[in-house]
């Protein structure tokens, strides 16, 4: 699965991006994925993403996955207090996204839950998070952020290279203009965390590095 992101001139007044969807057919058939497909692009395709300048276009897009990995991940049934709490989505450090496509995530809801996106710092208590996103200004703390949420049902998604070999559950990578992801499945199960076949189909699975298991 992978998302190309293309720039085009002609997009309204003053140019703007294109998010082109690069999704193989046989996928798509296999795993009727359409409806991921447009929901893939619900942030992408809104009028803040396309004012987005070239040096962060691709965070649109990774916003608008990490909120549709929602769809198809199964928290712990005592993950949420009551029927009415909020699936909370945090930035951990740094946060690249653009205040407004967060103002337009946190109309949206999963599971009858609202969304709430928080920044974060490393330090904090971050197992009150659903997902933990650890932009790439944290790669240097990644490690110690995913140990201190073991036996937790947080979500840790990456965009560094080794962020899922080293414990983290999703990581975002990029291969010339084309996003893809990464899945390690086993760190997922430890959190308690399903995640769907249909997106399991289109991710790249990963495992633990190192011969040590569980530490």
């Amino acid at each position: 699965m992978s998302i190309r992101l293309q720039k085009r001139g002609d997009w309204g007044s003053g140019g703007g991006w294109r998010f082109i969807m690069g999704v193989d057919s046989r996928q798509i058939r296999r795993a009727s994925f359409s409806i991921i497909v447009a929901g893939w692009l619900f942030l992408a395709s809104s009028p803040t993403a396309h004012s987005q300048n070239e040096e962060s276009v691709e965070y649109p897009v990774k916003l608008a996955f990490l909120y549709n990995f929602t769809k198809f991940v199964e928290w712990p049934p005592d993950s949420y207090r009551n029927q009415g709490s909020p699936l909370v989505m945090c930035i951990v450090g740094d946060d690249p996204f653009s205040p407004d496509l967060e103002g337009e995530l946190r109309t949206r809801t999963v599971g009858g839950h609202p969304v709430e996106v928080r920044t974060m710092r490393p330090n904090d208590n971050l197992s009150i998070c659903h997902i933990a996103f650890v932009p790439a200004t944290e790669k240097d703390q990644a490690a110690r952020i995913v140990r201190g949420l073991k036996g937790s049902s947080t979500l840790t998604v990456g965009e560094t290279e080794g962020f899922a070999a080293l414990g983290g559950i999703i990581n975002l990578t990029v291969e010339g203009n084309k996003l893809h992801f990464e899945v390690n499945l086993p760190a997922a199960e430890r959190a308690g965390l399903k995640i769907s076949a249909k997106l399991l189909s289109l991710a790249k699975i990963v495992h633990d590095e190192g011969p040590s298991k569980g530490d």
